[in-house]
């Protein structure tokens, strides 16, 4: 982190705050100036991974910002009225250098979020039956004196289900050795 590079802004508020000023960086850091002259590195809180600080407006009203969009407020301009979040392009929402962020649509945000490779996708779960499930049923089916619905009770599955793998709709890649 190149000090020199490093540019500072300060944040505007819609409320006055005659007590305190704060700046946000390029690099994503926060500065407040409620203390001292020269300002003080804050570090704020996380809020669900975010980085976030507090305002104080007045003794009883506070107002947290996050830090990435205090940074994209500052320094991005918008392409369009649509693009109202901000996305982390690597995906750490720790990382709220000004190079990181972008204004996103809705739809541009679901569609960087489908990408994550942190976020772990939901394995299809729900099968009643497994494959050598399925063998047994149809060998169970070859046997014309079993019944249809003893089969379907003990497997518990529906009758329909059963025609379905009877006919080859449903597990029809599964083969029995004769």
């Amino acid at each position: 982190m190149d000090p020199k590079l490093e540019k500072w802004k300060e944040i505007e508020f819609n409320v006055d705050l005659p007590h305190a000023k704060y700046e946000v960086s390029n690099y994503g850091r926060i500065k407040s100036y409620s203390t001292r002259e020269t300002g003080k590195i804050i570090k704020g809180s996380n809020v669900n991974g975010y980085q976030a600080i507090m305002v104080r407006f007045d003794k009883r009203i506070t107002q947290s910002y996050y830090v990435h969009r205090l940074v994209a407020e500052s320094f991005i301009p918008k392409d369009n009225d649509n693009q109202v979040y901000v996305t982390h392009l690597d995906y750490d929402k720790a990382n709220n250098h000004l190079s990181n962020l972008k204004w996103v649509s809705e739809r541009e945000l679901a569609d960087h979020n489908n990408k994550n490779p942190k976020v772990l996708k939901k394995r299809i779960t729900g099968y009643k039956l497994t494959e050598s499930d399925v063998r047994v049923i149809k060998k169970m089916l070859k046997n014309e004196k079993t019944r249809y619905s003893q089969i379907a009770r003990q497997f518990g599955i529906t009758h329909t289900q059963l025609n379905r793998i009877r006919k080859g709709h449903n597990w029809g890649h599964v083969t029995i050795d004769e």
